[in-house]
Parts: C-alpha cells; structure tokens; sequence
C-alpha cells in the first residue's frame, strides 16, 4: 500500500518550488518537461487569491484522469503514472495546525483542484469557490453543491466543475460535454455525470474517424452528445438569428441554464467554452437601459432588464475558471490579439427535456401579453426580464413569494388558500392538481 504524503504551503511563492519537488519526486519527470508545464500552472496561480494556502496530497484516484489513463495513456509507448496529485486551497486564516479542527476546515475551505502526469497538460479536474479567485465578486452563476473530503472530514461546496485540457484524450469540445453534464448530474437525479470515454462511446455513432488522439468536435457532435445524454437541446447560429442572437443568449443566462459556447476568429481558432452566468449590473447600467414602444402609440414603454447585462461567466478550458468576458468580445480575458478578435458564432443550449418552449418563443408570448393587456399598462414605462423554467420551479417560485400569504384551509392537508396582498383569497391544491394551476 502507497503512503499518502502531504503537506501544508503557507504562501504562493512556494507553490512552485514545492510542486516541483513533488513532480520530481513521485513522477520522475525531466526539468524540461517540468518547466514546461510550470508555464500553465503559474498562470493558473496568478488568478487565485494572494491571500490563500495550498495542502498537497499524493497519490490521489481522481475518477477523470483514472479514465483516460486506462482507456488511452496506459496503452502509450511512455510511461505514466495512474496516480493524481491533490492540492487543496485554504484561506490565509488556515493553519497547518487545523487540519483535524473541521469547524476550522469548514469556514477556511475553498475547494481542490488535480495535477496529472500529462505533461505539459497537467492541471486536472477542480471544484473551487468563485472566490478562490481575484475579482471575482458580484456575479451570478450556475453552482451545484458536491460534497468533498479533505483530511477525512466530509465538506460540502457550491461551484461549478471545471479542467483544463490534456490535448490528447480531451480537447476543449470533450472537456466542456464533461463540465457541462458534471454539473447536471449533480444538481439533478435525472441525469448521469459522464466520464470520457463515455462521450468517445456516445460519438462513435456520429463519426466516421478515429476519435483519440482528439482534434476536437463540431457544434453538430457536441449537441448530438449533450441529445443522447438526455437533454432537449437547442443550437443557435448568430448568422441565422442576427440581432436576436444576443437577446435569446441573455434569456437564457438569467433563466440560470448553462450552455456551450462556439467562437471563432477569421484566422484558424476555434473554440468551445462553457457560459455559466453574468456579472450583477448596477442601477446606472438599469437606469440607462432605452425603451421600445412596444403597441407603436407611446402608451406602453417596454425596458428590456436583459440589456443591463454587460458582462458574462465563462468556465473555459485554456484559464482559470469564472473569467469573465463580453458577448460582444467573449475571449477578451485571454489578453491577447489573436483571441481578441473571436466572436462568438452558436450557443448549444442542453434544455430540461420538459422545456418544450425556447427563449425566442418566451419573449414573444411575453411581449404579446403586455401589450394586450391594455387595462393594467396604459401610459407607463415598464420594466421586463423573461426567464425560462420547469413548472415545477414555477410553483416553488409561487410559494415562497413574501407576498403571497399560505395557509391550511378545511383540515384537508393537500387545500391551500393564497393571497396577494389585499386581492381575493383563491384555493389551490397541493400534489397532482396542481398541475392546473394557472
């Protein structure tokens, strides 16, 4: 049996030194190789907090490298190890002294991220709170909660799942299939999380080529693979859609629905990444948001909520995760002129199969609503934000609203009253009818 070694950094200005001794030591890897692959990870560091302190663990089984290494790097002419390296990240308040303390575990922990022997490739599988990282304030995104061990002690984070490439097994296409139902199947039983060979299995039936070593995938076969996985997807090409494009993509980022993103430059990139949310926009971004006459006479002025949105959350393959960047210059975070000039060609939305109406069809009805409604919207300036959701998570909605007063009614435990405000008390049942609700 392997004896687990760890051990406690206080400070990134010894994360290298210490990952290099590390590298040397268990995977016995050539100062070329090694100095390579620094280049990614010190990239990598310079995203996270300043204020942070690593724990590092081998060996540790981390279930996606475990994957690819018995479906494809174990059968390669080098050798590799099997075994990854763990490195847990702590608030600066975390002491080397409080790793049996679980109070103290729990208030300090911001999650993990792996290094795998697939040099230069070798960051891995992570799970890491959004602030782990620099600037990363006052956004809203996609998280589930996973439940995680570090040191024995059973911990549970909200974020979303993140890796970056081996370039070999998984290039950026699989990698963001992964993320993408990793997070689902976390958050719901009805779907399952996906290891990579599994999604190769899925693309057998779409592909006429050998598919490892990967050159990555279409548009076409990354909705075929998120479709057999059991979503109802929708694909949206911005040629198509013109003007539109934007609004559909806001639609779905405020109804909390990540998506795979396709960009693309006029030269030779082309990219896939995973949208997962936006930054909050301010009362000066909403006060300044222009109107539409929405009926053509003046008497109804519409202000779309979705057009405050300046900023989007991106979970990309090639960075560090939550970057944030523009729709109108989606890979700005990267700095450099080459990615500055991608624009953003489809979205790939994985619908809830019971979803059955698109954001453009929601928008429409909605606009519809309002401006037939000519009793309740008469000369006035109205604000609007549409979102799409199961009805399940509309009923939940209902009932939790603060205004909305909800009491047993008749001894029957499934009748309930509601009441908005000062308006008429209506019944309503709990359970199978609600499905009539209205």
């Amino acid at each position: 049996m392997v004896n687990i070694s760890s051990l406690i950094i206080d400070s990134k200005a010894d994360f290298l030194t210490i990952l290099n001794a590390f590298l040397n030591n268990f995977y016995n890897i050539t100062p070329i190789k090694i100095n390579g692959s620094l280049q990614y990870i010190t990239r990598f560091l310079t995203e996270l907090d300043d204020d942070v302190k690593f724990h590092f663990e081998y060996p540790y089984v981390d279930k996606v490298y475990r994957d690819t290494f018995y479906n494809y790097y174990s059968s390669k002419n080098n050798d590799y190890d099997r075994n990854s390296i763990r490195i847990s990240v702590f608030k600066n308040s975390f002491e080397s002294t409080d790793i049996f303390a679980k109070e103290k575990v729990t208030d300090n922990y911001l999650g993990f991220f792996t290094i795998r022997p697939t040099f230069p490739n070798i960051l891995g599988r992570n799970l890491l709170k959004p602030n782990a990282f620099k600037n990363i304030t006052n956004v809203l995104i996609c998280n589930s909660n996973y439940s995680v061990t570090f040191n024995s002690l059973k911990l549970n984070i909200n974020v979303f799942p993140h890796s970056a490439q081996d370039g070999e097994a998984m290039t950026c296409a699989e990698t963001t299939i992964w993320s993408l139902i990793e997070y689902f199947s976390n958050k719901y039983s009805e779907y399952r999380p996906l290891l990579p060979n599994k999604i190769h299995e899925i693309l057998k039936e779409l592909t006429v080529e050998r598919q490892i070593p990967s050159k990555g995938l279409s548009a076409q076969q990354i909705s075929f693979a998120l479709k057999k996985t059991g979503f109802g997807v929708k694909v949206y090409n911005k040629a198509a859609y013109g003007i539109e494009f934007d609004k559909i993509l806001k639609t779905y980022i405020n109804s909390g629905i990540p998506m795979v993103a396709i960009v693309n430059n006029s030269a030779d990139i082309c990219h896939a990444f995973n949208i997962i949310g936006k930054t909050k926009p301010s009362e000066t971004d909403i006060l300044a948001i222009s109107s539409t006459d929405l009926r053509g006479d003046g008497t109804l002025r519409v202000h779309d909520l979705n057009d405050a949105d300046k900023e989007i959350v991106i979970i990309d393959d090639n960075c560090a995760p939550y970057r944030k960047g523009q729709i109108s210059n989606p890979c700005n975070h990267y700095g450099i002129a080459e990615w500055n000039a991608c624009q953003l060609t489809e979205i790939i939305v994985p619908l809830y199969s019971k979803i059955y109406m698109d954001a453009g069809q929601a928008k429409k009805i909605s606009n519809t609503y309002i401006r037939l409604c000519n009793f309740a919207y008469n000369n006035r300036d109205i604000y609007i934000k549409t979102f799409l959701c199961s009805s399940r998570s509309y009923k939940d909605y209902i009932f939790d609203l603060p205004d909305i007063v909800i009491f047993p009614k008749n001894r029957n435990r499934n009748k309930y009253s509601f009441k908005f405000g000062k308006d008429e008390t209506k019944q309503i049942y709990r359970g199978s009818d609600c499905e009539n609700l209205v």
